[in-house]
């Protein structure tokens, strides 16, 4: 059965200060769960510092057209260069310390900031890195289209990452005049990167994201006379109580202040900023 177009959300991309735009979709505004934050932005310098999260997985994809790499730091000892189409995967758990800043100051990376909401029986996991540079990330060449699977599975073909809340996201390219077919979850959602595309008779355009219907599982996409660069991401939702504080999400509200208070205890280690920046 197939899936049907929900609703087509249009955005523009926010100039947040010095170095950093960004545009963003968030769950408490459009159903997205489990995702969380579904982020585009460009950085060309350090913005937020160290900072600690928790009960969530936090994943930085550095677009393969990015001019700079990212660097990933954590205060459980991870150091991680992300390179232009890499990945890495903060699984904060019970809670961890992270900082990310481009690699190279004042040269525009452009990636993405997606969180990964946990269940509640995996909310408090220990927190683990897991990282794939842009040559360990498996992908599918096909004339007129490829596939980057950046996490789960597509086409029999699986990515080596795998977080505790098993979702599927793929970096799509579609040349023109051309076909693809996905299977999506009950939560299936396309963010266009560039270009035009179509999935029935909606026109996706640059900065879309397009809303699937929760019944039907087929999705077909198909381009006219334009390529299409566009991320697919699909889950089932945890249908859980989602209680959010700034960086931590949690269940319940006693769990979130118990968050708190095991990072004022500093539980979730040290991170001092970097020397060079």
């Amino acid at each position: 059965m197939d899936k049907k177009v929900k609703k087509v959300h249009q955005k523009t991309f926010e100039h947040v200060s010095e170095g950093f735009s960004a545009l963003n979709y968030f769950n408490n505004e459009v159903a997205i769960e489990p995702y969380l934050a579904f982020t585009e932005y460009y950085m060309s310098r350090p913005i937020f510092g160290p900072h600690p999260h928790a009960g969530i997985s936090v994943m930085t994809y550095m677009h393969p057209d990015s001019k700079a790499g990212f660097i990933n730091r954590d205060s459980f000892g991870d150091y991680s260069i992300i390179d232009p189409g890499g990945v890495h995967i903060t699984q904060a758990g019970i809670g961890i310390q992270h900082d990310e800043v481009p690699e190279k100051k004042g040269i525009d990376s452009h990636g993405f900031q997606i969180w990964i909401n946990h269940s509640d029986e995996n909310r408090l996991v220990e927190p683990r890195a897991l990282h794939a540079s842009s040559k360990e990330i498996p992908e599918i060449n096909e004339i007129g289209k490829k596939v980057r699977v950046i996490h789960g599975e597509f086409d029999g073909v699986k990515s080596s990452l795998k977080m505790v809340t098993p979702v599927t996201l793929l970096d799509v390219y579609l040349e023109p005049n051309n076909e693809i077919g996905f299977s999506g979850e009950e939560m299936t959602i396309i963010y266009v990167i560039a270009g035009e595309a179509f999935a029935e008779e909606a026109v996706l355009k640059a900065r879309n994201l397009v809303v699937f219907e929760e019944k039907g599982t087929t999705i077909k996409i198909r381009t006219n006379k334009n390529s299409a660069n566009f991320m697919f991401a699909s889950g089932i939702p945890h249908n859980e109580p989602i209680v959010y504080g700034g960086p931590y999400v949690m269940t319940t509200q006693e769990q979130l202040e118990e968050t708190k208070r095991r990072y004022g205890r500093g539980e979730m280690g040290e991170l001092a900023p970097l020397s060079e920046y």
